[in-house]
């Protein structure tokens, strides 16, 4: 991607790739959506808005887009999102396994909203499958794979789940190390 001024306030943006499907999905997203955002590798947005049609709509949906860049993250929910990936790395899980992200999801979204992890292994994979467009079976391979890739391998899902859980409680201080 490349960016050039051509004259004061105006930039032209190229998007260059060799499969012209993605070009065209990016085409069709700009067309639905009106602005895609793309995140960089340290955490900023940038928007590509598509002003090809109604240049002043446009120019409105930046300035409303993205609200939580307007305060600062909670440092609480920062320390829960640290703790929980560091625990998950400890025990040897890969974070590009779409299994280790639905476990995270569901430890971080349990201890985010003070709840208990679900009973069943089967409602934890329909839960956290839903946010990511997953059915039951898809999530329950993924899971079951990514601990297979862990330290945790000989463990049965739920126990591994638990045990995960534990270490996230002793690292928040909810439990007695010693215990």
């Amino acid at each position: 991607m490349e960016n050039r001024v051509i004259k004061s306030g105006t930039v032209e943006m190229n998007v260059v790739c060799s499969d012209l499907s993605l070009l065209e999905n990016i085409n069709a997203l700009l067309r639905e959506k009106g602005v895609i955002s793309v995140e960089d590798e340290s955490g900023v947005l940038h928007y590509i808005v598509d002003g090809r049609y109604n240049r002043k709509e446009a120019a409105g949906k930046v300035t409303s887009l993205n609200p939580r860049s307007k305060s600062e993250p909670d440092p609480a929910e920062s320390y829960l999102e640290l703790c929980v990936k560091s625990v998950l790395r400890e025990y040897g899980f890969d974070m590009s396994l779409i299994g280790s992200i639905l476990i995270h999801k569901s430890l971080y979204d349990a201890f985010s909203n003070h709840m208990p992890l679900p009973t069943t292994m089967k409602s934890l994979y329909c839960e956290t499958g839903k946010v990511f467009g997953l059915t039951l079976e898809q999530s329950e391979r993924d899971v079951r794979y990514a601990i297979t890739k862990s330290c945790l391998k000989n463990m049965r899902s739920r126990a591994a789940l638990r045990c995960i859980q534990s270490r996230i409680e002793r690292r928040l201080g909810y439990l007695d190390p010693l215990d």
